[in-house]
């Protein structure tokens, strides 16, 4: 029996010193996890230390920058800067050109991009083109596609061999109104075609003659920007006096249509000018005065029969359909105007042939058709008694 005590005695013991160190090695394991947790967070409180120190050197930069700091892009060496206010305020204005077709075209190996004398593009001081009022170019032309607008899958060098779309009508003659408009649809036959962006000014330099033949010397001699070209062409019309933003171009339709201008025809320039204007800019009361005055004092028919529809309000809506009013009333006072063919009397045919005398020289005596006559009745000498 006392060797069975013993052995019994030896397997507890055993199993006490199993468990003893299974209890180290747990504890051991434990203690490992504990030191990663530790190395863990004081990686995560650097990183957090780290970033909060950037964050507060960002904060005091940007205080520390010029809110009066102005947007000035040179084409040359020196750096293009951005003005912080247009970056961070929502003025519904679109930013100044920091995006769009910046990228000069010219080889640095030539040195700096200098203009000609007599070029109508934007210079500064030492004779280097540039953008130099990009605010100025959006106020009176907002409808500039920049190279940011483009879709880069669809532009293709080869696109610049094929012919550009025809019946493009040329910038000749800087007091035509309708400038910015032909412009607008030169802009909008090279986005169609898919020419890459810095290929467009070389594209359509024939297209500015007469009065703009500088802009077509500026575009063939240098290679400025799309931009560029634009300014040019809005210098030259702002030298003539000629350039009026897009609302002051829509008010001015208040004088009426010119001498030879039919009703429909200057109603229909006037609905174009309409939607030359940004769209922020069409809800002013402004525009809505210049377009109730203008269809009242110079279409008061048309502006009639718009009340009498009940399409005079909203006033966008009436005048997109006041040109097509003014025509059907000049169709119909043309009507009235010109005699129908079915009103006239024709004309007396007379035979050469047969002698027919004059009806005004004899006067033929009336005679009358006595119906009794030809009836059948029954009289003294027609009936007979005898049956």
């Amino acid at each position: 029996m006392s060797l069975f005590k013993r052995l019994d005695t030896g397997m507890e013991g055993g199993v006490a010193q199993e468990i003893q160190f299974s209890t180290y090695q747990i504890y051991g394991r434990y203690i490992a996890i504990a030191d990663k947790v530790n190395n863990i967070e004081s990686t995560l409180n650097g990183r957090i230390v780290k970033i909060e120190q950037v964050v507060e050197r960002i904060t005091k930069g940007s205080k520390e920058i010029d809110s009066n700091f102005v947007t000035n892009v040179f084409k040359g060496k020196e750096p293009a800067t951005a003005k912080l206010e247009n970056l961070t305020t929502d003025n519904n204005e679109r930013d100044p050109f920091l995006v769009p077709g910046l990228q000069s075209t010219w080889n640095p190996d030539r040195g700096q991009f200098k203009a000609p004398e007599k070029s109508p593009g934007p210079r500064t001081k030492t004779n280097l083109l540039c953008l130099s009022e990009p605010n100025w170019l959006w106020k009176y032309w907002c409808e500039l596609v920049g190279k940011c607008d483009l879709d880069k899958t669809t532009l293709d060098t080869r696109n610049s061999s094929k012919p550009i779309r025809p019946n493009l009508k040329p910038l000749s003659e800087t007091h035509d109104i309708e400038n910015l408009m032909h412009l607008q649809e030169i802009q909008s036959a090279l986005v169609q075609e898919g020419t890459c962006y810095h290929l467009w000014p070389q594209r359509v330099c024939h297209l500015f003659q007469g009065d703009f033949k500088q802009v077509n010397c500026f575009c063939k001699t240098h290679r400025p920007t799309w931009p560029m070209t634009i300014e040019a062409v809005l210098q030259i019309l702002s030298l003539s006096n000629n350039l009026r933003s897009p609302v002051n171009a829509f008010v001015a339709f208040r004088s009426g249509p010119s001498s030879n201008e039919s009703t429909a025809e200057f109603l229909k320039r006037f609905e174009q000018a309409f939607h030359r204007m940004p769209t922020r800019e069409r809800g002013d009361m402004e525009v809505a005065y210049a377009i109730e005055y203008t269809l009242q004092t110079h279409a008061g028919m048309v502006w009639s029969t718009l009340i009498q529809q009940g399409d005079a309000f909203l006033l966008h809506n009436a005048l997109s359909i006041a040109w097509t009013v003014a025509e059907k009333q000049q169709n119909w006072m043309a009507q009235l105007s010109s005699r129908p063919m079915d009103r006239q009397f024709l004309p007396t045919f007379k035979d050469p042939l047969r002698d027919i005398k004059d009806s005004s020289i004899i006067s033929q005596t009336p005679t009358f058709y006595n119906p009794i006559n030809s009836v059948n009745a029954a009289n003294a000498q027609t009936f007979c008694y005898s049956c």
